[in-house]
C-alpha cells in the first residue's frame, strides 16, 4: 500500500512539473522591450537656465508685533534687469495655507553687477514662515532665473539690563552653642 502511495505522489509531482514546462518556454519566447523605445518614451530633461540673479534672503527680523522679511537681489547676468520684483510665499499659522506676495526691489532697475534690496513687513502672529519662490521683471512680469542663497543673519536678541538684587537672610551669630545634644546637655527624644 505504501508503494502505491509513493508512486501516486511521484506521479502527481512529475505531472505538475510537465504542465509548468510549456508556460516557462512560452514566457521565455516573448520579446523584451526595446531599450531605444524606452529611452525615446522618456522625456529629455531640459537643462536649467543660467541664473540671471542671486537672491540673498535675510533671516526674518522681529520688530514686535511685526516680522520684517527682506534681502538683496544681485544682477549676475549680462543684461540690465528692469522693474524687478520678488515673489515671497508666506505660510499661515492657523491652517498652514500659503499666500504669495509680490515685493518691489529698490532700485527697480539693476545694471549687471548691481544690487537692490526688498523688504516686506507682516504680522508675526499670522505667519509662521516664508520663502522666495520667484523673481519677475518688466511690465509683462517675465520670470527671471535666479538662485536663492542665505543672506544676513538675525542679530542676537538683547537682554534688558535689569539688575535684580536678592537679599539673603543673615546668619544668626552663635555663641558656641551650636550643638543641642552634647554630653553636658543630653537631649532625649520622646
Amino acid at each position: 500500500m505504501n508503494h502505491l502511495k509513493s508512486l501516486y505522489t511521484a506521479g502527481s509531482k512529475s505531472a505538475l512539473t510537465l504542465s509548468l514546462i510549456p508556460f516557462l518556454i512560452l514566457s521565455g519566447c516573448q520579446k523584451a522591450p526595446d531599450v531605444a523605445q524606452q529611452k525615446a518614451a522618456q522625456p529629455t530633461p531640459t537643462p536649467k537656465p543660467e541664473p540671471q540673479a542671486h537672491v540673498f534672503v535675510d533671516e526674518a527680523m522681529l520688530a514686535k508685533p511685526y516680522a520684517v522679511i527682506g534681502g538683496t537681489v544681485q544682477n549676475v547676468g549680462k543684461e540690465r534687469l528692469e522693474k524687478l520684483s520678488v515673489q515671497v510665499e508666506l505660510r499661515r499659522r492657523a491652517d498652514s495655507g500659503v499666500e504669495t506676495r509680490e515685493v518691489k526691489v529698490d532700485p527697480a532697475d539693476l545694471e549687471p553687477g548691481a544690487q537692490g534690496k526688498f523688504s516686506l513687513k507682516v504680522l508675526s502672529e499670522e505667519w509662521s514662515g516664508s520663502r522666495v519662490v520667484g523673481v519677475k521683471r518688466g511690465a509683462g512680469a517675465e520670470e527671471v532665473a535666479f538662485k536663492s542663497m542665505p543672506g544676513a543673519k538675525r542679530p542676537p536678541e538683547r537682554m534688558k539690563d535689569n539688575i535684580i538684587i536678592v537679599k539673603t537672610p543673615s546668619k544668626k551669630k552663635s555663641g558656641g552653642d551650636d550643638f543641642i545634644n552634647t554630653p553636658d546637655n543630653p537631649y532625649s527624644v520622646p
